[in-house]
């Protein structure tokens, strides 16, 4: 009999930081309209707060934030499948959780299946279906909101096999039990440090389209944080939503475009995660503007050199690969009916300043060392018992 797990130590700031942005969501969904505007008209400029957060953001970590809580009985998982289902493999920063999600199981003897959720609930449920029948010792799910699955993932919880769910903010109605746990991410850090940017380089009165995911609510709590921080530290500046959604990319650049030829005093585009990078700079290109600054969120080694090349003006990355390993200790601490501890991923502001100071190879994204030292796979190595 597993003993019931003590979450209240790691839920009361998740959860209470993710009631207040699901409020912000809901103010800025209730705007209407595929393309929403939100201003300010207060004091001129930016505010110095931001510079101070935007210099720190340009720097990697001393060390990575790898949990103390050691865990045993990881033997027990060895010749065990764990599957990985992420929302849509079109995110280029999923390939690199996958590749480091492989390393980490195989370090504990299991084998690594994934399904692609291909942006669709249909494919979704088929991937938890498939993982439930094929009595996976976990699933991990990266940005899949719970409601877009929730028959699945009842289901497959049901029948013993646990659920990470990572990349989304936190769902009350779907507390961490026994079977279910979260990894939230920095997607609303990534968002404010975009926009701080864009207030600082425009002079604080900028003009910011974003692409903002519809794919559940997570990507709207994470505008709603970065808008509710635009308009502290920005008071000048202002902000339109256009809403997009991985299930039809083909829609994306002519719904940028529209929103662009409706209202040239837009100079800054955001495609809030990567995966909507080429089909925004396609929307932008449609236009013929050559005066709008493009920037983009979640961004892969891609992102990085485009910013290097001069083709994206800024980036926000988190530690994909890092998160591999994170996600992989959360399952371990579902399956062996262990306390999962609070986690934290890093994330990390690229622009002209410091993009050369780090090393654009692909072995360099895998290592995590954009971001910090890399030696966090021999310390979770060590926490699971295995050196």
């Amino acid at each position: 009999m597993r003993p019931a797990r003590p979450t209240s130590r790691r839920r009361v700031r998740t959860l209470a930081a993710a009631a207040g942005v699901a409020l912000l969501a809901g103010s800025l969904a209730a705007c209407g309209g595929d393309a929403e505007g939100a201003g300010s008209s207060s004091a001129d400029g930016a505010s110095s707060a931001s510079g101070e957060q935007l210099s720190a953001a340009l720097k990697p970590l001393d060390a990575y934030p790898v949990p103390a809580e050691k865990l045993d009985g990881v033997d027990s998982v060895a010749g065990k499948t764990l599957f990985y289902i992420p929302i849509t493999k079109q995110a280029p920063m999923f390939t690199t959780t996958e590749k480091t999600l492989t390393d980490a199981a195989k370090a504990v003897g299991m084998r690594l299946q994934v399904c692609d959720g291909k942006g669709t609930p249909t494919d979704i449920g088929g991937c938890i279906n498939q993982a439930t029948d094929a009595k996976a010792v976990a699933i991990i799910a990266d940005a899949i909101p719970y409601a877009l699955a929730a028959n699945g993932f009842d289901a497959a919880q049901k029948a013993g096999v646990p659920v990470v769910i990572s990349n989304q903010v936190p769902d009350q109605a779907h507390p961490e039990s026994k079977t279910l746990t979260w990894v939230p991410v920095p997607g609303s850090e990534q968002q404010i440090r975009l926009f701080d940017w864009i207030a600082q380089d425009s002079g604080g009165k900028a003009h910011i389209l974003v692409n903002q995911s519809s794919d559940g609510p997570s990507p709207g709590a994470y505008v709603a944080d970065g808008k509710a921080a635009l308009e502290k530290t920005c008071p000048d500046c202002e902000l339109t939503v256009n809403k997009v959604t991985s299930s039809n990319f083909a829609l994306v650049p002519s719904s940028t475009s529209a929103v662009l030829l409706k209202d040239p005093s837009i100079t800054y585009v955001d495609a809030q995660f990567e995966q909507y990078l080429q089909p925004t700079q396609g929307g932008v290109q449609q236009t013929s503007r050559t005066d709008v600054k493009v920037v983009t969120g979640s961004a892969s080694l891609g992102g990085l050199k485009a910013v290097k090349s001069g083709q994206l003006a800024a980036v926000t990355a988190q530690a994909a690969a890092f998160q591999g390993w994170v996600n992989t200790d959360a399952a371990l601490r579902l399956i062996l009916g262990e306390p999962v501890p609070e986690y934290t991923i890093p994330t990390r502001l690229f622009t002209k300043d410091n993009v050369d100071d780090v090393s654009l190879t692909e072995e360099a994204e895998l290592s995590g060392e954009w971001f910090g030292p890399a030696g966090y796979t021999d310390e979770f190595k060590k926490l699971w018992g295995l050196s």
